[in-house]
């Protein structure tokens, strides 16, 4: 397991002076999460050296052309592979001991080149948590039937295979780690990303990649792709081993889960066919190790590489792109995504530079305290691809239908957050500042003797300090209409709270910014307005539900994501297994309940007996659904997101369907795109929106409804804003989010999933207004 792993390159790093092991921080769950540098000796003990060298390099404006040949022949290659991100993919982390052990004892001149020129970085695992409960399982079930068998919990707490989509949100702790303190520090030329996949197709994926390649990346990084790719299918077929495929099933589109093509280098999949856990299969002895084949091309042409990936930075720099610029007003109806935005672009190594004067760009006015995102800089490509809308091409597949794109087809950072950006194609005259870190510190805003505060519901932000103040009773009210008050229209939603003793409990929190439920991971920005003291307004009390949050035993990626968001904001939840719902009362336990993203027959049936020990086997029921159904019906709100509204669409007769059912995707299909949607704002789970909003549409479903009211309309043309759409015509004027009565309480129908990935914060609010209590 991995504290064995660990413990291994512990000898490993007291043995040898080619070794040293680093620890780059604690995992979600307290594990350490280690590094191995692999290197000569005399490299080893320069590191600091190395990592300046990168560091020029990756930035060419700080290089003069004469510099240059000098710098090139004295740099290193860096390598970084990174073994098992999936931790049901064993492989490569149970590969990693011995890659090092051969790497430090190898004698012959292979191995001596590589380690004069290449500082490797090897990771032998990404994510120790989760491989720690896959071996623990394993061991658990080994000489049973179920020795093969899926756990039944994500192998990561809260994101399971979804921790390989966090490259450009970094919202979990091992990618932020990955990323501050790897990626940003050496700068790798290659990243070896480790992977397996299916055991009955081929044996072993390599790059190239099949189209589309996401635009932003640069054709060099391409090209060096499909070369290095195509030179270790060729090797390989000439020592006789077969099934190695490449130009098939992997795509380069989304950022997702390329931070390398976006900050000069190479990021190089690999996917071996799977070795069904560590239940033995017959291989022949030398396909072991094979780590040590990739980077031989590297070693042998290490100028050219270096030269190569230095052009892909120089040609991001250069100041004649089209755009030039982004342009992203300080004012923002929801300055969480501001911050949200900003904060991710500055993690990613994305300059930003704030105005300090008023300017105009294409004749449009922008304000001092604007900020300008310049694209002529080494990391302008991963601003722009984060920056503008993507249009996913239309392909066709051998058959001539339509090509179902691998992953998901937009990754607009200003869609999903909420913000206004433009792109601009000149930059300011003056010449704007850089900023060495993006701050705003949570406020008051007006008179610091008011005794009514104002929270706008448009700020994301506001709900988690909504929570933090009802942790500490501190009564908080809702605004059911707008309102006017200082000669600013405060729209319906707007949070209350009255008193001097609880504002200064607020100013306290504001001291010490601890509006946080937990430890946070990126800054949060509450903002606190004063109203005048006689304020006369409809107000109804907020109050904190007691939530329900179903888990499977079918491990679900979108419950571990909805804990994650729940946890973040600071709502308080359980966690409801199938036996939980089958056996409680519901209704005196709890107000809300929320069946994240998943299919009606495996919410009832789950796993079955043959594939699941008897404690996992088995779904909700018919006993589930019926005291689900009471829960309702006696006052409860059950919330359903995405392919959870089919069981209640099947099950409870709710005056509403999905006209999406029984299509065939050659006719519709949309898998992961940025849709246009209206919302009508008055309604209470639309507090906080505008009439026009965006929602993450993933072939989800889409409602008729009938005495059932839609809380979020599809507009009658022009829906697609980023990604890809087939078949717009279905969608036209249905409902994306219901809420229907069911006796004394009320469903509500998400046809998207509000909390995507965390990525799509802007839908936070339709999410987060359905959980507070309404009694």
């Amino acid at each position: 397991d991995y504290h064995q792993i660990v413990d291994y390159f512990k000898v490993l790093d007291a043995a040898s002076g080619r070794l040293q092991l680093q620890n780059l921080g604690k995992t979600t769950e307290g594990n350490d999460l280690i590094v191995a540098l692999i290197s000569s000796a005399d490299n080893l003990k320069q590191l600091a050296k190395w990592q300046t060298l990168q560091g020029r390099l990756a930035d060419p404006r700080r290089i003069r052309e004469t510099e240059l040949p000098a710098l090139l022949a004295a740099a290193r290659s860096v390598v970084l592979i990174n073994c098992s991100i999936h931790a049901t993919e064993v492989g490569a982390t149970q590969m990693a001991p011995e890659l090092a052990f051969d790497l430090i004892t190898n004698e012959s001149p292979e191995a001596q080149e590589i380690l004069h020129n290449v500082i490797t970085l090897l990771m032998p695992c990404h994510n120790p948590d989760g491989q720690l409960l896959v071996v623990d399982w394993y061991r658990k079930n080994l000489g049973t039937a179920f020795e093969q068998a899926d756990m039944p919990w994500l192998y990561h707490k809260y994101v399971g295979h979804d921790n390989n989509r966090d490259w450009f949100m970094f919202t979990q702790r091992e990618t932020r780690l990955t990323v501050a303190k790897l990626h940003n520090v050496w700068h790798p030329h290659i990243t070896i990303d480790m992977h397996q996949m299916g055991r009955k197709g081929a044996r072993l994926f390599v790059p190239p990649y099949i189209d589309p390649v996401e635009p932003n990346v640069d054709p060099i990084i391409v090209s060096l792709l499909n070369m290095l790719g195509t030179h270790v299918q060729g090797v390989l077929t000439a020592q006789g081993k077969t099934g190695v495929v490449s130009n098939a099933i992997f795509d380069a589109w989304t950022p997702a889960r390329a931070y390398p093509h976006y900050h000069g280098g190479l990021r190089f999949l690999t996917e071996a066919a799977s070795a069904h856990l560590a239940t033995p299969v017959m291989v022949a002895p030398e396909t072991l190790g094979s780590g040590l084949g990739y980077d031989a091309r590297k070693v042998s042409h290490r100028e050219f590489w270096l030269r190569s990936l230095f052009e892909v930075q120089r040609r991001t720099c250069d100041s004649n792109r089209k755009p030039i610029a982004y342009v992203i007003p300080a004012q923002q109806r929801d300055p969480q995504g501001l911050l949200d935005l900003l904060n991710i672009l500055q993690t990613g190594m994305v300059e930003i530079h704030r105005a300090e004067k008023n300017f105009r760009v294409q004749g449009a006015p922008f304000l001092a305290g604007d900020y300008v995102i310049r694209l002529d800089q080494p990391y302008g490509n991963f601003a722009k691809a984060l920056l503008e809308a993507q249009e996913y091409p239309h392909m066709l597949a051998s058959d001539g239908r339509s090509r179902t794109p691998y992953d998901m087809t937009a990754h607009t950072l200003p869609l999903y957050l909420g913000v206004e950006v433009f792109a601009a194609e000149q930059l300011p005259a003056d010449d704007p500042r850089l900023l060495e870190n993006v701050e705003m510190k949570s406020r008051l805003t007006g008179s610091a003797n008011s005794n009514v505060v104002a929270l706008d519901r448009r700020n994301t932000a506001s709900f988690r300090a909504v929570n933090a103040l009802l942790r500490k009773n501190i009564p908080v009210f809702t605004a059911p209409k707008d309102f006017l008050a200082s000669d600013v229209v405060w729209p319906a939603g707007t949070f209350l709270v009255e008193g001097r003793e609880h504002i200064k409990t607020i100013k306290e929190l504001l001291g010490k910014n601890n509006f946080d439920a937990r430890e946070h991971i990126a800054p949060v920005f509450v903002e606190f307005w004063s109203l005048p003291p006689d304020l006369k307004v409809e107000q109804i009390p907020v109050k904190q539900a007691r939530i329900g949050l179903y888990k499977s035993w079918i491990a679900n990626m979108d419950e571990g994501w909805t804990r994650w968001v729940l946890e973040e904001n600071g709502f308080a939840y359980k966690n409801l297994w199938n036996a939980d719902i089958r056996a409680q009362d519901l209704r005196n336990s709890f107000e809300v309940i929320i069946l994240p993203d998943q299919t009606a027959s495996s919410i009832m049936n789950g796993h079955s007996a043959e594939e699941m020990p008897a404690e996992y086997a088995g779904g909700l029921g018919e006993i589930g659904l019926r005291n689900l159904r009471q829960f309702v019906e006696s006052g409860g709100t059950l919330i359903a997101f995405n392919a959870a509204c089919e069981l209640l669409l099947q099950h409870f007769w709710l005056q509403a369907t999905d006209v999406t059912a029984g299509i065939e995707r050659s006719t519709f299909n949309a898998p992961g795109s940025l849709l246009r949607v209206l919302a009508n704002p008055n309604h209470p789970l639309a507090y906080g929106a505008q009439r026009e909003e965006v929602i993450f549409f993933a072939n989800s479903p889409a409602f008729r409804v009938h005495e059932s009211e839609s809380v979020l309309t599809y507009p009658p043309r022009n829906l697609l804003l980023s990604g890809w759409l087939h078949g717009e015509d279905y969608l036209r004027e249905r409902a994306a989010l219901v809420e229907a009565p069911l006796g004394k309480g009320r469903v509500i129908l998400f046809g998207f999933r509000p909390q995507f990935r965390a990525q799509t914060r802007t839908t936070y609010k339709f999410f987060f207004n359905a959980l507070f209590a309404s009694d």
